[in-house]
Parts: structure tokens; C-alpha cells; sequence
């Protein structure tokens, strides 16, 4: 009785060690191999090989151990398939359906071949037991196992190799399907990274000669929704006054122009998008708060966050390119591919400002151009014509005085054609706003003959593209008090605040400036305020002067 306990116990344990080794790794090679060395360890016996094949007519050599010499000198000749093996009894047996069980004694044609063709020593070896592997009655392959002197097993002994057998079946099948598996995870990854890149490739090509910043936003936000749907969300980021403001977001209906500027700033802490702005890295996020009211659809999604940035001057850091879904993060390929197409938003920002710098540089150039020629030629001639006129009125006499009268006249046009020409040439200056915004005001009353007084603050700081829409609606208010309004003194007041600049200028003149609405000049101005989405109002009574007052919200289309 305890001998077949210790039997049944030793049986157990193979079994259970067998098992711990197929499952030790999903490479088949590795757990063949590791479980033949195991299985002729416990069984005390001396050498193995599996063969695994699927036909007739093709098998190979997974793994062997301690092949004696003539076999493992001479195994591509011996070992591997010849000419569809049907020399083979063991495979031969196994192919005919002959083999469903252990077999305990089978004359090995190899063993017999390498003492025919003296290939070397056999040790002695002659047979072998086969132990067919099968899984769900499908064929897999042999194991055979052998030991010098050992013609016959026990009846137990292959009732446990028929059971480890079975596990060895199993675990080849588990590695196949878990190949097959991965494999096909791989192709399906490089499908999806396929079309992914070449929908970034269309994407880049939609947006690629684009002059315009928000025909840009808007182009590859529609290019996003389009080409790279699994992205159900996006959005572009842009720093506009010192806070990140969301210009263009894109959903299940669409991209939308927006302008919604983040509504909480935490540097100490700061949330993922402002990390991805200010350390120029990709950041990831998954379901954490956003400080964007427009963007609260996206906080119960996976998000990842690209800078807007040039790579060769980190100093043009432009915004942040946000794409969210429901699915799970991004993998370092796909965050490649992305990260490829955020490079090259980059650089239609990048395209668009150089383009914009060029056209400041070819209007500065051509105002130049005409200030010169308008001072060299029209200039001169209206001052000859001025001479002129005042010579001949002394000259007349002075009972003609119709013909004086007419005179005066064209002397009076002539000086005030002078003035405007010279307001004229001093407006197409290039640099004419490089000393700041009041003083510019100051100078350009002073040439046209007005008295101004100005109110302003100290530290006012307007951007470049602000100060040269309000300086074009002053410069016009004040030109109209000078032909219009029959005073030399005007007043302006500019005021800022967090929301945006007003400006107001007013006169004591005559007033009924409304009644003239359709004027080119107020036209102009309120043309001007419409372009940076403000407000026009003018109050202009006659006999009780004329205010103007312009309001112009900062971070508006016009930066």
C-alpha cells in the first residue's frame, strides 16, 4: 500500500513540476525544451526529442535533449523531415491514425541508420517510446523518450506520459493561439498606424498653404473630425494676453470656433494642458477637471495634450493641439504619428506669422515709397501753388474783387490741400507709432493745426495690431474735428481695463456730425471697430460738438 502511494505521490509531483514549466514562458521553443529536461530528470531516464508536425509531409524538431552522438553529429540529416519521412515508423504510426496511445517499444529507423551508416556511437540505443500529443483530437506532434537498456515501461509510467502529454498538447496549442493572437494584434496595430499616418499626411496636406490663422484652426479642426474620427474631441489652445484660450473645439457635431480663455491658473500646480504648454512635453489625462468651460464634455475622457511649438526656437511656443476619446491611452507609435502632426500645425502658425511679418515689410516699404514720392512731387506743387496764389492777390487790384475773391479762394484750398498733404505723408511714415500711441496723437494734432489734450494712463500697454486700429480711428476722429467741426481744440481720453480699451474724443465745434453718418471718414472708423468686434457711438449735436467714443474688447480676432 505505501509503495503505490509513493508511486501515486511521485506521479503528482511530475505532474505538477511539468505543469509549472509549461507555464513558465509563452515562448515554444523555451517550454518544449525546459519540460523535456524536466520530464527525463523525474522519469530517470536519459534522452528525448519532440517532433511537431501537422501532416504528413512536414515535421520538425522542436526540441531535444542529450541526443546521443550519432544523432546530435549528424542531426540536419537525421533528425529533420526527407522527402515527406515516410521511412519514419514512429511519425509513420502517428500519420495513419495507428498511434492514439503510448506506445512502449518502438524500433527507431534513425538509430538504425546511424549504426548502418556508422555515423557514429548509439550508445546503445535502439528503441524508444512514442507518446502521441494531440489537443481536441487534432494532431500536434510525438514525444519520445528513451534510456540504454530500457526496452519496456510500466503500465503506470505511460498512463503519466499519456497525461503530460496532454498538458504538453495543450500548452503548444495555448502558445499557437496566443502567436496567432499577437499577431494579429501587430497587424491590426499597423492597419490602425497605417491609415493613421495616412490621414495625418492628408490632414498636412489640407491644411498646407493656409495664410490665414483662423482659416488654419478652423481647417484642421474640420480635417480632425474628418480624417481621425476615433478622436472624438479636439481642440487648439492658444496664449492670447497671458491666459490659454481655447479658439476652435471640435465634437460629435463638429468643429466650432470659440473663444473661451481657462478659467482658474494654478502655476504652483498647474493642470496638464498648461504642463504641455510650458514644458513643451506631451501630457496625458484621464477624467481629471479641465478649467475650461467649453471643454467640460472632455473631462470624462482619456485626453492628451502636444505643444504648439518650433522645435529649432522653443521660444515660439504657440498654444496646445488637445485630442480626447472614450477609448484607452495612446501607445509611444501612435503618440509619434500625433506628435508628427502637431509639428506641422506648428509650422503653419510659424508660416503664417513669418507671412504676416513679410506683409508689414512690403506696406512699410510701399508707404515709404509713396511719402517720398508725395513729398517730392505733389507736395512741392501745392506749396508752388500756395506762393502763387498769394502772389497774384497782391498783385490785383483790389477793385477786382471778384477776381480776388477767387483768388483767396484757391490760396485758402491750396494751404489746406498743404496740410492735409503733409498729414498724409506723416501717416504713411513706417515708424510713425515706434514712439508710443499719445505722443504719436500729440505730433499728429500738432501738424494739422489742432490744440489736443490728452488723458491717459502712464503704463498703457497695447499690442502692436490694437494700437494701430485705434491710432487709424483717432487720426480719422481728429482729421474730421479739422475740416469739420470750425475749432482748433480737441480732447481724447484712453482708458483700460481687464476687458478691453475705450477711447473718446470729443470737440466744443458745431456739432450735426450725425446727420453726416454716411461720411467716408466715420465710415472708416466704424468699419475699423467692426474688424476688432467693439463698439461705435457718436453724439453730435449742432451747436454742441462731437464725442466719439470707441470700445475695442481685447482678446478679439483683431490681435
Amino acid at each position: 500500500m505505501s509503495s503505490h502511494l509513493s508511486n501515486y505521490q511521485k506521479a503528482l509531483q511530475i505532474q505538477r513540476e511539468i505543469s509549472e514549466t509549461l507555464n513558465k514562458s509563452t515562448d515554444l521553443h523555451e517550454i518544449l525544451q525546459l519540460s523535456l529536461e524536466r520530464l527525463l530528470e523525474l522519469m530517470e531516464l536519459e534522452t528525448g526529442w519532440i517532433f511537431l508536425t501537422e501532416d504528413a509531409t512536414f515535421y520538425r524538431l522542436a526540441a531535444d535533449y542529450q541526443l546521443p552522438p550519432a544523432m546530435a553529429d549528424n542531426r540536419e540529416e537525421l533528425m529533420h523531415c526527407q522527402e515527406g519521412c515516410t521511412d519514419c515508423t514512429c511519425l509513420q504510426l502517428y500519420w495513419e491514425g495507428r498511434m492514439k496511445q503510448a506506445v512502449n517499444h518502438v524500433k527507431c529507423f534513425r538509430l538504425k541508420q546511424a549504426v548502418t551508416d556508422k555515423m557514429g556511437e548509439t550508445r546503445g540505443l535502439t528503441h524508444h517510446a512514442s507518446i502521441p500529443l494531440t489537443i481536441r483530437g487534432k494532431k500536434i506532434g510525438l514525444l519520445n523518450l528513451a534510456s540504454p537498456g530500457r526496452l519496456r515501461f510500466q503500465e503506470e509510467d505511460l498512463i503519466l506520459l499519456e497525461t503530460i502529454a496532454y498538458q504538453i498538447g495543450a500548452a503548444v496549442e495555448r502558445t499557437r493561439l496566443h502567436v496567432e493572437q499577437t499577431k494579429e494584434e501587430v497587424n491590426a496595430t499597423a492597419r490602425y498606424l497605417i491609415n493613421a499616418y495616412a490621414n495625418a499626411e492628408k490632414i498636412k496636406h489640407e491644411i498646407g498653404n493656409v495664410l490665414n490663422r483662423n482659416e488654419l484652426f478652423q481647417r484642421i479642426m474640420q480635417a480632425l473630425h474628418h480624417h481621425l474620427p476615433h478622436w472624438t474631441h479636439a481642440a487648439i489652445i492658444t496664449m492670447e494676453e497671458e491666459r490659454l484660450t481655447v479658439q476652435f473645439h471640435s465634437d460629435e457635431h463638429g468643429p466650432k470656433e470659440v473663444f473661451d480663455t481657462e478659467q482658474e491658473i494654478n502655476l504652483s500646480r498647474p493642470d496638464f494642458i498648461r504642463k504641455a504648454y510650458a514644458q513643451q512635453r506631451v501630457t496625458q489625462n484621464n477624467k481629471q477637471p479641465l478649467h475650461f468651460f467649453s471643454l467640460k464634455d472632455y473631462q470624462s475622457l482619456y485626453s492628451i495634450a502636444f505643444p504648439l511649438f518650433m522645435r529649432d526656437r522653443p521660444e515660439a511656443t504657440f498654444g496646445v493641439l488637445l485630442l480626447s476619446r472614450n477609448t484607452t491611452a495612446c501607445d509611444h507609435l501612435e503618440i509619434g504619428m500625433l506628435e508628427g502632426l502637431a509639428d506641422h500645425l506648428s509650422m503653419g502658425i510659424e508660416r503664417i506669422r513669418l507671412h504676416e511679418e513679410w506683409e508689414a515689410l512690403l506696406v512699410d516699404k510701399e508707404r515709404n515709397r509713396l511719402a517720398r514720392d508725395l513729398h517730392d512731387s505733389v507736395n512741392q506743387k501745392l506749396f508752388a501753388l500756395s506762393l502763387i496764389s498769394g502772389g497774384l492777390q497782391r498783385l490785383i487790384d483790389k477793385k477786382e474783387r471778384a477776381i480776388l475773391k477767387a483768388v483767396l479762394e484757391v490760396q485758402q484750398l491750396s494751404k489746406e490741400a498743404l496740410i492735409d498733404m503733409r498729414s498724409l505723408i506723416w501717416q504713411l511714415r513706417p515708424n510713425h507709432l515706434e514712439q508710443g500711441l499719445i505722443t504719436s496723437f500729440h505730433e499728429y494734432a500738432q501738424k494739422i493745426g489742432l490744440d489736443l489734450s490728452m488723458e491717459a494712463p502712464d503704463d498703457l500697454e497695447i499690442n502692436q495690431s490694437y494700437k494701430e486700429a485705434l491710432w487709424r480711428i483717432g487720426q480719422e476722429a481728429l482729421n474730421n474735428i479739422q475740416k469739420h467741426a470750425g475749432t482748433s481744440k480737441a480732447a481724447m481720453v484712453i482708458q483700460s481695463d481687464a476687458d478691453g480699451f475705450t477711447m473718446k474724443v470729443r470737440d466744443q465745434g458745431s456739432g450735426g456730425a450725425v446727420e453726416k453718418q454716411q461720411s467716408l471718414g466715420i465710415t472708416s472708423m466704424k468699419e475699423r471697430v467692426e474688424e476688432l468686434e467693439g463698439s461705435f457711438h457718436i453724439n453730435s449735436e449742432k451747436g454742441k460738438g462731437t464725442t466719439i467714443i470707441v470700445r475695442v474688447p481685447i482678446h478679439r480676432k483683431g490681435r
